[in-house]
């Protein structure tokens, strides 16, 4: 069970990072996969048999919905437990993507799972019957870039905080409050207000979540650098501060939730390791669980 990365088109890149196709059959092994603090909102939509999944430190187990809209996740969030046979096609937005192309606040959905047809009704319904119909995962694709490049004659302009979360997107959350503050050009309080009512988690939060994935990312794609590298590259005061936001946002050690990603996702791994990642051209940005 291997996922397949498309970028999406151009137009559509600064709302959605990418799409994600997973498929499994019943002669794979179940894969037990605990899902982390996640900086982007996705929605899942799944073809065949429903798998299960599990809300982090609850026993009892559920059955995923045909379509899943999940939010930005602040703390571990659940356990999937793949078995079955199935696809699974991800729409991975930006942070600001998903309220931006169907106007949903970001922070009603932060830390939660719904039903997407639920939530968005007929488009999604719509969206769901003609991924369904495709063959392909190529063809999944092409279905939904131009599902999504109709949705951008109605999306809203990135406002002051979509830029914000952008810079610290960029920067690999290092830039302090008070500097996306003064970029956004008003006081530091007002801007973490803003904030948090956009997307439900303060700055500060925020930019811990994107470092951490960066620091995740950093250590999968490199065969050499040590953790206290990576700690260092980040701008961690020290490796134990690192250690520290990996238990917080996975529940488990970095070693422990690299062993995940590089499970995942060991053909990209491996390519990029080697050198070989031209020869990937929708090769991701970085590496999610």
């Amino acid at each position: 069970m291997f996922p397949h990365f498309q970028i999406p088109t151009i137009a559509l890149r600064p709302f959605i990072q990418f799409y994600i196709q997973v498929e499994r059959s019943r002669r794979d092994p179940l894969v037990i996969l605990p899902i982390p603090a996640r900086a982007s909102p996705m929605i899942e939509f799944v073809f065949g048999d429903r798998f299960k999944f599990r809300y982090w430190g609850s026993p009892d187990e559920a059955t995923v919905p045909a379509a899943s809209l999940v939010g930005i996740l602040t703390r571990p969030h659940v356990t999937l437990l793949h078995q079955g046979t199935f696809q699974s096609f991800i729409i991975m937005f930006q942070a600001h993507g998903l309220t931006d192309l169907f106007g949903v606040p970001s922070s009603k959905v932060t830390n939660h799972t719904y039903d997407a047809d639920a939530v968005l009704g007929k488009l999604i319904r719509e969206l769901e019957q003609r991924l369904g119909n495709c063959e392909t995962s190529q063809q999944r694709v092409l279905v939904a870039n131009h599902f999504f490049g109709e949705r951008l004659k109605h999306a809203q302009a990135l406002d002051r905080m979509a830029f914000a979360a952008n810079r610290i997107l960029r920067s690999s959350g290092k830039l302090p409050s008070a500097d996306l503050a003064r970029q956004a050009g008003v006081g530091v309080r007002q801007f973490q207000r803003e904030f948090y009512a956009r997307f439900g988690a303060s700055p500060k939060l925020f930019s811990r979540i994107v470092r951490f994935q960066n620091a995740l990312d950093t250590k999968a794609r490199s065969s050499t650098k040590s953790w206290t590298d990576v700690a260092h590259e980040l701008g961690y005061y020290d490796q134990m501060h690192m250690v520290h936001d990996f238990r917080e946002f996975t529940g488990e050690s970095p070693t422990e939730t690299l062993c995940q990603v590089e499970l995942l996702f060991r053909a990209q791994i491996d390519a990029v390791r080697a050198g070989r990642a031209a020869e990937h051209p929708n090769m991701v940005r970085r590496f999610l669980l």
